[in-house]
Formats: structure tokens, C-alpha cells, sequence
């Protein structure tokens, strides 16, 4: 009978190959046939992408890997919870095992929360410092995100000197857009188009709105560039003196980037939302509108969109606390809703969240018919969904949360999915306590948009 394979003393080349097509957990059932299986488990084509997570059940397996792959590793990516100690000192760790890493071409950040608890007063330099060390030691970095975090994005100036310096002919992504601890007061950098202008194969970009100016803009108009696809604005404060995009800006830069989608977050803006027809302007490729915890609904803005943005709008998330226990009321300027004309006129919309904000049950279902099965997640809270009733001709009341058994059923019908509205356990927090950390609520899509 002739003998069966010989698995253990298959060449290295072929173990590898076998590996690559096995799932993370059958290649280490597959590691354990010899030690020759468990040494070719990490080869560099096996682990060129990493998520190193510093949370406790995690951390080991982390520190392991940093130490056996962080010297190869192409796609690095830290996930840490901001305000622990441990897991900002273990990053800090894997910082610097990368820093002695030449092939790194992709380096991100994953905080929990934009503003890191530093374990001593110098620790935020030894931060930058090993950042900077990843910079110079990568021979071609691709993609670059500092996860939003205000107090390292303040340094966005030598950053960028050093990427130009190492990484203008081959950054691809770069992502400065940070999030402010107070919107009110902070801040502003000197940064001008020519900080950006050398990175001639940028594809995609975050940036705060303070230093977005018409002259930033056109330094993308350049054949010799390659195409924006993807931009990404945040907006704080507004500044009086801020300059003001023009319409013509917008069109000369569509124009010379067909491809080019504009995801707009306002975070904890009053003065933005306030400003946001100022903002906007018809050539502005709309792609994504979001705003969080601004106190303000601009309908006018709404409006605007639906007008402007019907070939290009694709989402609209609005998130706001509660008032006493209530939802907010909106005054739309038109007989009509403003989301219901948004949702008839926008015929790319297909993701569609409105918390905080008195809705009627009438809009919800009417919001469902207008989109259909176009509709990806449509997210209404229990408590924001109004009825009116009315007992005699002129008097009338609303009532909340309180809607006919047969109501989600209907919605579900015209979206031909099963939809239901989001219950209050399942609410960020800081929707119903003005004193809870409303980041949670925002920090992780925020940090989607610099995933790519």
C-alpha cells in the first residue's frame, strides 16, 4: 500500500502557500502538525495586516504578535481605549517595535476616544516621537491616521514635513481631520496649500474645515495629480474671518475629480449647523452629511440639500440630545417635511438616522415608501416617533412613543425588510444625560471613514 503524504516534511514554500489559503484559526490548528508548520505560521505573506487590540482579553495576543510580526507587518492598525493607561502605554510599545519596521505601508490609529489620558506630562512627546520614528524608518508609507486625536494633530505641521519629505510620491491616504475637546475655544495651526500641494498621489483626505480654503481646493486641480476620490471635512468652530468656498471652486475641483465624494461632519457645532447654508454650495459633491450633538437643525439646510444633492447624497446621520426627556421639535420653512422631500428628491440616499428629533409616524412611513428596498438602515428611535391625535376639531396633542401595533409592520412592507425603531437601551447615553461622554456616540463612525 503506497504511503500517505508526508505532511510534516512538506518545503517551506508550499507549508506557506497552504497556509495563505486557510482562515486564521485553521492555521494555527494546521501549525500544529511539526515545529516546521509552527515556524512557517509567520511568515511575513501570512501577516501583512494586523489589528493590534489592546483591550484586556486581547492585549496578550497583541504583544505577542507585535514582538513575532511588528518588524514586517505592512497594515498596522492600533485599537486602544484612550483613557487607560495600560493600553496607551502597550501602544505606545508597538509604536516602537514599528518604528524599526521598513516596510510599513499603512499606519492608523483606533482610540476609543479622541483625547488620550497620557500616564506622565512627557509621555505625549515620547508618543509623537515614535510616530515620527515610523515616518522616517517606512520606505513607503501609503495610508496615515493619528485617529482624530486633537492633541497630536496639533503637530500636523512638522508631520506633514516629514511625509513630504519620506512619503510624497507614494502617501495615498492622509487623514488630519481631528475632534476638538472644546469646539468654542481652541487652537488653530498654520497650514497652507503648500503643506499639502507635494503629495501628488493623494487619493483621499480628512481635513478640519478651518484650514480648508479655495486655494487648498485648487491645489488638487493639477493633471499631474493623481484623481481625489474621497474628502473629509469637519467642522467645529466657524471663525468670522473664515473664508468662504466658492461655488466656482467646487466646480473646477468636481471637474478635474469625476469621482470625488465629500463626507461633511459637524461635531458639537452649534455655530456650523447655524452656518451650514454658507457652507454649502450647489457644485459641493455631497456624498455623506453628518452632524452630532449640535443642539440645532438647520431645515433650511435640508432643504437645500434636497434641491442640490439629488445625484450625489447617499446618507444623512443626525444625532442630538434629548430635550427634558423629550424629543425636539423642528420647524420646517415648507408644508412639506423637509426629510420626506429629502427622501423623495435624493434618489442615492440610502442610509438615513434621525435621533433626537421629533419625527411623526406619519413621515416615518412616508420616508419608507418614498426610498423602498433602496433604503439600507433607516434609523428612528421609539422614543423620537410622534402621533398626533386630536379629540375635537381644534384641539389636538402629541403623544410619543405610542404608536399603532400594526406602524413597524407598515414601514417594513414598503422597505421589504424587516425594520424596527431603535429602543432607548440600545441609545447612546448621551442622547438622554447632557453629562455623559457623547464621543461613544460618534468616536467609531468617525474613525470608519478613515478606514480604507
Amino acid at each position: 500500500m503506497a504511503a500517505g503524504p508526508r505532511w510534516g516534511s512538506l518545503p517551506s514554500v508550499l507549508i506557506v502557500d497552504i497556509l495563505s489559503y486557510l482562515s486564521h484559526e485553521d492555521r494555527l490548528k494546521a501549525s500544529s502538525v511539526n515545529k516546521r508548520w509552527r515556524n512557517c505560521l509567520f511568515h511575513p505573506s501570512l501577516w501583512s495586516k494586523i489589528k493590534f487590540q489592546l483591550g484586556f482579553s486581547k492585549r496578550h495576543r497583541s504583544r505577542f504578535l507585535a514582538d513575532r510580526c511588528g518588524r514586517f507587518v505592512r497594515e498596522a492598525v492600533i485599537k486602544f481605549n484612550a483613557h487607560n493607561c495600560l493600553e496607551v502605554r502597550e501602544g505606545m510599545r508597538i509604536i516602537t517595535i514599528l518604528g524599526s519596521n521598513k516596510n510599513l505601508q499603512h499606519f492608523a490609529l483606533f482610540p476609543s476616544s479622541c483625547h488620550i489620558e497620557w500616564p506622565d506630562s512627557n509621555f505625549v512627546n515620547r508618543f509623537l516621537n515614535g510616530i515620527e520614528t515610523i515616518v522616517q524608518t517606512s520606505r513607503r508609507l501609503r495610508h496615515f491616521s493619528l485617529g482624530c486625536v486633537e492633541e497630536l494633530l496639533e503637530h500636523s505641521n512638522h508631520l506633514l514635513q516629514l511625509l513630504s519629505k519620506h512619503h510624497s510620491q507614494s502617501l495615498k491616504h492622509l487623514f488630519l481631520a481631528s475632534v476638538k475637546e472644546d469646539s468654542e475655544n481652541y487652537g488653530i495651526i498654520w497650514l497652507t496649500p503648500d503643506d499639502l500641494r507635494p503629495f501628488y498621489q493623494l487619493t483621499h483626505l480628512s481635513i478640519d474645515y478651518d484650514y480648508l480654503t479655495n486655494s487648498v481646493l485648487e491645489s488638487f486641480v493639477d493633471r499631474s495629480r493623481a484623481k481625489l476620490e474621497r474628502l473629509i471635512i469637519h467642522v467645529h468652530g466657524i471663525e468670522s474671518t473664515h473664508e468662504k468656498i466658492s461655488n466656482a471652486t467646487w466646480q473646477m475641483v468636481s471637474a478635474h475629480n469625476p469621482v470625488l465624494e465629500v463626507t461633511i461632519n459637524f461635531v458639537h457645532s452649534f455655530d456650523g449647523v447655524e452656518s451650514l447654508l454658507d457652507i454649502l454650495q450647489p457644485n459641493l459633491p455631497l456624498a455623506h452629511f453628518r452632524q452630532f450633538f449640535c443642539t440645532n437643525l438647520n431645515t433650511a439646510a435640508i432643504n437645500y440639500m434636497s434641491t442640490h444633492y439629488r445625484n450625489s447624497l447617499q446618507s444623512v446621520y443626525i444625532l442630538d440630545g434629548l430635550m427634558d426627556g423629550y424629543p425636539v421639535p423642528y420647524i420646517s420653512q415648507t408644508d412639506e417635511d423637509p426629510f420626506v422631500m429629502l427622501a423623495w428628491r435624493c434618489n442615492k440616499l440610502q442610509d438615513f438616522s434621525l435621533i433626537g428629533y421629533e419625527i411623526s409616524e406619519d413621515d416615518v412611513i412616508a420616508v419608507a415608501r418614498l426610498r423602498g428596498h433602496s433604503l439600507k438602515s433607516y434609523n428612528i428611535p421609539h422614543c423620537c416617533i410622534c402621533t398626533v391625535e386630536e379629540e375635537e376639531e381644534h384641539i389636538s396633542w402629541f403623544s410619543h412613543g405610542c404608536y399603532a401595533p400594526e406602524f413597524p409592520q407598515k414601514v417594513s412592507e414598503n422597505l421589504k425588510w424587516n425594520w424596527s425603531p431603535i429602543e432607548d437601551d440600545e441609545l447612546p447615553l448621551a442622547v438622554f444625560d447632557i453629562s455623559a461622554d457623547a464621543e461613544r456616540a460618534y468616536m467609531r463612525i468617525l474613525l470608519s471613514d478613515q478606514q480604507v
